[in-house]
């Protein structure tokens, strides 16, 4: 493969990658300003009846996914410096951070179920569910997607897995986002 095949590769997996974010974003946007219309049209927070989620687990989840974003930053650094060790040891991080925060998830959905807040019990649990399997979802994209740079971990640096590991890159940050953004405006405020 040429260098001139691979910039062409890196411009249009770049530009597809970009479009898939928009997309994604879009799709959050509008199901935070769904929550958010609610948010501000109840008289009070949370509605009546309804408990507080408490913070501690969500905080959790903050915690792990930042430290996914920051294990996956040194694994992108590691590739760039062809340190084929220091590249094993910040994949399997960030993909048992990724695991890591599934599991934190589901402890969460089962502290909310032990809270009487079911899925199908009204607006306010409906949304929170509606919007964290959302979120879940996306997350087992990116351990799949996270799965398709193993041949990468294991073999060291390729000038032709470059695009590879900045497309992953930019998806995990980008869900690391979101979480920040939903962690922020469903269970801070």
């Amino acid at each position: 493969m040429t260098n001139k095949d691979i910039e062409a590769r890196k411009l249009t997996s770049s530009i597809a990658m970009i479009v898939i974010l928009v997309s994604f974003t879009m799709l959050f946007a509008s199901m935070l300003l769904g929550y958010s219309v609610y948010r501000f049209t109840v008289d009070v927070w949370p509605p009546m009846g309804m408990p507080r989620i408490p913070l501690t687990i969500p905080m959790v989840s903050t915690f792990i996914i930042a430290l996914s974003s920051a294990t996956l930053v040194l694994f992108e650094s590691s590739f760039e410096k062809k340190n084929l060790k220091a590249m094993r040891a910040y994949f399997g991080l960030t993909f048992l951070l990724g695991l890591g925060f599934m599991f934190v998830q589901l402890q969460l959905w089962n502290s909310m179920a032990a809270m009487g807040l079911h899925a199908s019990g009204g607006v306010f649990p409906s949304l929170f569910y509606a919007l964290t399997w959302t979120h879940a979802a996306h997350i087992v994209a990116g351990l799949i997607a996270l799965l398709f740079l193993l041949p990468v971990a294991a073999k060291g640096y390729s000038v032709e897995k470059i695009t590879w590991v900045q497309n992953v890159s930019k998806f995990w940050h980008f869900l690391g986002v979101v979480w920040l953004v939903m962690f922020i405006v469903m269970f801070v405020f």
